[in-house]
């Protein structure tokens, strides 16, 4: 019926344009934007006025079919219902459009919604209303290409001869990590195609499915609003009204459950009541019931799920000799009205239950009639022939995300915690991962799923290792699916040496050596994997981070294996000082009762290897942890640090925990190793987690080294820090080297390093930067600083969010090196009077800006002179011009005069705060 009023409407659609009214946009770009539903601004308008089909039109959407645009343009007719406006639609109109004054390239607004609730209805209302000022569109696949998706979005923006604002509605794009990609996407299209903008090129509403939407919208960083399940009074009386129009133009008003739903204010009473009826009288075994059985269970636990409809009459098998197969809602009969038939965005025929909660009621009706989950799964997965799944790749995406998709508070999907809590039943749960592993052979998730299930709920180890190496099989390059293997071994290994005998130990050490190699194995994929390796499961909630799993478990690993051997009775103490390398195996004393100990533990050479791969590992979490963290909004999970610290102080030697006045280098060495003062981000960590009284000797330690003959160009270097940080801490100390000596050590490195490309390093830039900001060299610095992160840390850190360490103050020397923390302590003059978690309450500070508005802030830091060229920031420094990067990317405009706080980060300077003081004397390119 859509498809039959789309014909009859004019083939010439109208984008929007403010200035000069509307236009017809380019036909053959148009038509490429097949990720895009765009709504023209004549959208419908020359639609005939069948009213059959008007009516079938309005009954399709009040039964639980998706609003479309003809439903508005049909509300607005005069014989046709209105459409109810909800309590949040004013508001989120307006907040669209107070959006769109903004002199930012991009903006986002988040609307949270219960599911089933009208959120998305809403969304695509206020684009209706809005489709006369911005060229409105709706993501109509979720799962392309975020680079892909925002081409297209461009295509659009300068669509028929005309830039002007997107509004672009992003309906659940699941995870905030794809928002965020989403946005850099096309903030990298932005400026590949070297657009201006004094408004926003893009204005990306994204409706986002909650549980609980009201906790979600403060929890999120971007402008939101949310609705819930509950409707207000005002609401309420509106659908009131609304069903007595319904009940005089509609008969079969009764089955319209999408609107009823609401109506009845998302009462589970009433839905209980409509599935009861339904089934009532039913056979809970016949075809027609399975078919339903299979639609509830998919939408009950994924979202968007559906069968394909020629896939659900061949199961039903119930064919007209003249026509074929019938129609689905004819072969259902009375169950037809719980089902919505709709066309996806490649126009493929699908089917889904007409509501969330019916879904979920139809699965409680079901296993009262003792047909549970886990028996319903294992029909779906034996219904469908492999030629049906293969031909619906959709069904199974689904069905995958059915058995393995979790959120964070649960160890598997929900339905296997489901089958596992309701059906007190661990077979049951390894009956249907096992039947779908074998059946989806290409999957590998489903078998990795399997083996977690057996290691972690089961303690069988033997099992979840001949499935965790069956997922490997099936994605051999994939390091987050070898990282299972590690992960059972680990596991086993703590079961292990509860009796403290030779043969005990020696299988905990096998399997140590196996858990070892797994997790170094998984290294080595995750070194290989980049962006592009990952870029297809962006929108599976995996961006294209660096898996560090592997080096984590093997720390764990070592961590437990030395609080094993250091309380094995016979040998305590020597144990404790073989693995910190004090003392040789072949120098331990045999006897009785240690000789079979040391038998065992001579034939394990991985053992002499630990302590340097601590120390390895170590190394790459200090600059890991101390140079980023997830993302501007979000701290490292405190364990991860508390974890790495733990088990590289085991290894350190126990001599050198305290301060001593020495000479002696190795043991002002050791002495740093033990304070975690020993490299350059260790030091930048002191900045956090080390008093005055600690500081003051960690420097005295380094001027040490530094007076040696011995010295390295990295201890000048760590050296120079080291006065920076205790300056920061304690700037009224006396052992604080003067700064233009700093610079004339740092410049004879400069001198000696750059001989030497391979000498190089982003510690050293960043130094200069700090020191040198803004005289000779600090130009070339900023490049080799980025050429530098290029080599030393893209692979690590890409995907997290880069922490600027310092800021240029107003002061002079090394006082005008701020550090962050500083700045952080103008915000709250009393931060133990401050409810809540005060990390986060500074952090929402950073990220929306306010922080720069403290008169305490602007009274301690420098604003810098520049200006912006393109896409680019720069400061001005006389004639020369030093490139910086922006906080904030959406925030350049081209071709003005600017100043700005400047921070420095180990990628380079950065601009923050950037303000606007008129146009300079830019040449547009």
């Amino acid at each position: 019926m859509q498809n039959e009023m789309a014909g009859k409407q004019t083939s010439y659609k109208y984008l929007s344009s403010i200035t000069l009214g509307h236009f017809l946009p380019d036909k053959m770009k148009g038509d490429s934007m097949t990720y895009l539903d765009i709504l023209h601004e004549n959208e419908c308008i020359n639609t005939e006025k069948d009213t059959t089909a008007c009516k079938a039109e309005e009954e399709y959407f009040y039964r639980g079919g998706k609003v479309t645009w003809l439903n508005f343009y049909l509300s607005e007719m005069q014989e046709s219902l209105q459409f109810i406006k909800r309590d949040k639609y004013e508001e989120l109109n307006n907040l669209i459009q107070k959006q769109s004054w903004l002199s930012k390239s991009l903006v986002c607004v988040n609307l949270f919604h219960y599911p089933g609730c009208g959120g998305t209805t809403l969304a695509k209302h206020v684009l209706w209303d809005l489709r006369k000022t911005f060229k409105c569109a709706v993501l109509n696949n979720n799962f392309a290409k975020a680079a892909a998706i925002a081409g297209q979005v461009l295509d659009l923006f300068v669509n028929g001869g005309r830039k002007q604002t997107v509004l672009l509605l992003v309906d659940d794009l699941e995870a905030s990590e794809n928002i965020i990609e989403l946005q850099k996407n096309i903030l990298d299209e932005i400026e590949k195609r070297n657009i201006h903008h004094n408004s926003p090129v893009v204005i990306i509403l994204s409706c986002i499915r909650s549980e609980n939407p009201a906790e979600s919208m403060t929890t999120s960083f971007t402008d939101s609003l949310c609705i819930t399940n509950k409707l207000s009074e005002t609401e309420q009386s509106s659908f009131e009204k609304k069903l007595e129009e319904i009940q005089k133009s509609h008969e079969n008003h009764k089955t319209f459950y999408g609107f009823l739903i609401m109506k009845n204010d998302f009462k589970k009473s009433y839905v209980e009541d409509v599935v009861q009826e339904m089934f009532k009288d039913r056979q809970e075994h016949s075809k027609e019931a399975q078919l339903i059985s299979f639609l509830a269970l998919l939408n009950s636990y994924v979202s968007n799920s559906s069968l394909l409809g020629s896939v659900c009459e061949r199961f039903l098998q119930s064919k007209d000799p003249v026509h074929g197969s019938k129609p689905v809602e004819e072969q259902m009969e009375s169950f037809s009205g719980l089902l919505i038939r709709f066309k996806n965005s490649v126009k493929t025929e699908r089917v889904r239950m007409a509501h969330k909660m019916i879904a979920t009621q139809c699965c409680e009706e079901l296993e009262a009639k003792e047909v549970s989950r886990s028996k319903i799964t294992e029909d779906l997965l034996s219904s469908f022939s492999v030629t049906e799944m293969d031909d619906d790749p959709l069904l199974m995406r689904d069905i995958q995300d059915l058995l393995v998709t979790r959120q964070k508070s649960t160890k598997f999907s929900q339905l296997i915690e489901d089958i596992r809590e309701g059906e007190r039943s661990n077979d049951k749960c390894i009956a249907v991962l096992t039947t779908a592993a074998k059946l989806f052979v290409k999957s590998a998730v489903i078998p990795q799923a399997l083996a977690r299930f057996y290691y972690i709920r089961e303690e069988n180890y033997s099992k979840a290792s001949e499935w965790a190496k069956c997922a490997k099989e099936r994605d051999e390059n994939n390091s987050f699916i070898a990282d299972t293997l590690g992960q059972i071994y680990k596991h086993e290994m703590r079961s292990k040496v509860k009796e403290k005998r030779p043969d005990q130990l020696d299988i905990f050490l096998s399997v140590v050596e196996d858990s070892i190699d797994a997790f170094q194995e998984e290294q080595v994929l995750a070194n290989k994997e980049g962006p592009v390796d990952l870029e297809n499961q962006w929108t599976r909630k995996r961006p294209s981070i660096y898996n560090t799993n592997g080096l984590f478990g093997e720390l764990q690993v070592a961590s437990h294996v030395f609080d094993t051997l250091s309380n094995l009775d016979p040998l305590k103490e020597e144990m404790e000082k073989f693995l910190k390398h004090e003392l040789q195996i072949d120098s331990i004393c045999k006897n009785d009762s240690n000789k079979q100990f040391l038998q065992i533990l001579k034939k394990k050479p991985f053992l002499t290897t630990l302590k340097d791969r601590v120390k390895m590992v170590f190394d790459f979490y200090e600059s890991y942890l101390t140079y980023s963290k997830p993302s501007q909004m979000k701290e490292e999970s405190e364990y991860i640090h508390k974890e790495v610290a733990d088990c590289f102080l085991k290894y350190t030697s126990s001599e050198c925990n305290s301060h001593v006045e020495t000479e002696a280098v190795d043991q002002n060495r050791k002495y740093l190793e033990a304070q975690r003062a020993a490299s350059f981000p260790g030091l930048l960590h002191c900045l956090s987690e080390r008093d005055a009284d600690t500081m003051e000797k960690i420097k005295q330690s380094w001027q040490c080294i530094y007076n040696s003959s011995t010295k390295t160009k990295e201890d000048d270097l760590n050296f120079i820090l080291a006065n920076i940080v205790l300056n920061c801490i304690n700037p009224g100390s006396v052992n604080i080297t003067d700064h233009t000596e700093l610079e004339f050590i740092l410049k004879n490195v400069l001198s000696d390093k750059e001989k030497d490309k391979s000498q190089t390093s982003a510690e050293m830039y960043f130094l200069a930067l700090l020191l040198l900001w803004p005289k000779e060299g600090t130009k070339s610095y900023v490049d080799k600083i980025w050429e530098c992160f290029q080599n030393q840390y893209e692979l690590h850190l890409r995907s997290r969010f880069i922490v600027p360490h310092f800021f240029l103050g107003q002061s002079s020397g090394l006082s005008r090196v701020v550090h962050k923390s500083q700045i952080d302590t103008c915000l709250f003059t009393n931060p133990k009077s401050i409810p809540g978690d005060l990390s986060e309450k500074i952090n929402t500070l950073w990220h929306n800006g306010e922080l720069w508005k403290n008169d305490e802030v602007k009274k301690l830091l420098c604003r810098v002179e520049g200006r912006t060229e393109g896409h680019e920031v720069f400061a001005q420094h006389g004639k020369v011009k030093i490139r910086v990067q922006p906080d904030k990317r959406a925030d350049v405009k081209n071709g003005h005069k600017v100043s700005f706080y400047l921070g420095f980060s180990i990628k380079g300077p950065m601009a923050y705060d950037i303000q606007y003081s008129g146009r300079s004397a830019v040449k547009r390119t």
